[in-house]
């Protein structure tokens, strides 16, 4: 399922750390002496950071009840009903957030990750550039997700470009990393590919998706024994993924003379 996809890099995605200090100055909370918000907020920010994602919408849900007037709580609200895989309702949080805060940036970006989840591009693309236009708001998702809606439309320059973007502002972060190496080997330019999927290596080993996509692109190149070891690995972190099983389909073909040491 497309969601997945994009649920398995939210953290990066959405700047998902963003929200443990719930910042949003220009909707203060009204609170009652009997509350406690900042303890409600800390419960349910806990129950989303540990993906314990039903949970959280019910923290999020009771949060807005007793607080509608804070535009936080409504973009938290988005970003459990996104990890519930409910981009419908994520959106109608989302749009509630910015009716209460219209120049709450953090929500642009992550309403454009649910319109992205639902295939409507152009709604996302809006968004992710209304992200990027607020000069203080990080940069790093809006490209980041801009350069995965490319890639989703087969414009692999675009991608490349996007993705470089956001690698040069987090370098140690995997996501950017591969996907400007996919759209390198996209391009056909697989000399420069190998070299990106290797610094991606350097900095995470044990990268499940850079070992697979390096090492059938080894296939291709003639280096089966490169290529057995990382596929290897991809199989020995999650027998059962999809990512494993296509590596195990792969290996059945992949013949290596080299003695082992």
């Amino acid at each position: 399922m497309m969601m997945k996809k994009y649920l398995a890099v939210l953290p990066l995605i959405l700047l998902i750390a963003a929200i443990a200090c719930h910042k949003n100055p220009s909707t203060p909370m009204e609170t009652k002496p009997a509350d406690n918000p900042v303890v409600e907020l800390r419960t349910a920010n806990a129950l989303l950071a540990q993906r314990r994602c039903p949970q959280a919408v019910d923290a999020f849900s009771t949060f807005v009840q007793k607080y509608p007037k804070d535009a936080g709580g409504y973009n938290s609200l988005g970003l459990s009903y996104l990890c519930v895989e409910k981009p419908d309702q994520a959106i109608q949080a989302f749009q509630q957030a910015l009716v209460l805060a219209p120049t709450f940036t953090d929500v642009h970006n992550n309403l454009g990750v649910a319109y992205m989840s639902q295939n409507k591009l152009p709604e996302a693309e809006s968004e992710f550039k209304k992200a990027l236009a607020d000069p203080a708001y990080p940069a790093v998702g809006p490209y980041y997700n801009l350069a995965r809606m490319a890639y989703i439309k087969e414009s692999y320059e675009e991608s490349r470009a996007l993705a470089r973007k956001a690698m040069m502002l987090v370098p140690k972060e995997p996501g950017p990393r591969l996907l400007y190496s996919k759209s390198l080997e996209k391009l056909g330019r697989d000399d420069e590919a190998i070299l990106s999927y290797s610094e991606l290596l350097r900095e995470s080993p044990n990268n499940v998706e850079g070992c697979y996509y390096l090492g059938m692109l080894y296939e291709r190149r003639g280096r089966p024994c490169d290529a057995r070891s990382l596929l290897s690995k991809v199989v020995d972190a999650d027998p059962l993924g999809d990512l494993a099983q296509n590596a195990i389909e792969a290996l059945k073909s992949i013949h290596c003379t080299q003695q082992s040491h």
